[in-house]
């Protein structure tokens, strides 16, 4: 499957969470909200499609500048990221060379994620899980995956 067609994918869907999650990675919920199969999740959420920062720097700006980013403390940026909290995607797109992910939303913020391209370090960049079970990525080297998420990585 092509990796665009997925990206398109989030244009048009609500994005009801911003979040951080493990190493102070900014996590946006997007879409219906699935409830946790777990039984220590119970009661708790998590978005139809996920998109994740992994190890990449990011700002989120607005037409008159930097809203937040990567450069401030993580309990300043998680507060800030939450005025996309309720907004629609409006846009996704990809620059290239440079790779930057650009993701829109309906109050006219924009979410910027910078892959270095000059790192070989071992994780993606940014990842984007979908409701039909699979998984894109930008990974070192700038190398686009579109696989399966419901089977283990070999």
């Amino acid at each position: 499957m092509d990796y665009k067609k997925e990206l398109q994918g989030i244009i048009g869907q609500p994005c009801w969470a911003a979040r951080l999650s493990y190493g102070d990675e900014l996590t946006l919920d997007i879409g219906r909200k699935i409830p946790y199969k777990q039984k220590v999740m119970a009661g708790k959420y998590k978005g139809e499609w996920i998109l994740g920062t992994r190890g990449s720097e990011w700002s989120l700006e607005s037409a008159s500048g930097i809203i937040t980013s990567t450069a401030e403390p993580a309990e300043v940026f998680k507060e800030k990221v939450k005025v996309i909290e309720g907004t629609t995607i409006t846009d996704v797109e990809t620059n290239y060379p440079d790779l930057v992910l650009i993701v829109g939303f309906s109050n006219g913020y924009q979410l910027k994620v910078f892959p270095d391209l000059e790192d070989d370090f071992d994780l993606s960049y940014w990842e984007l899980f979908t409701p039909n079970n699979r998984l894109v990525t930008l990974e070192p080297g700038g190398i686009w995956t579109n696989r399966r998420s419901d089977v283990p990585m070999t």
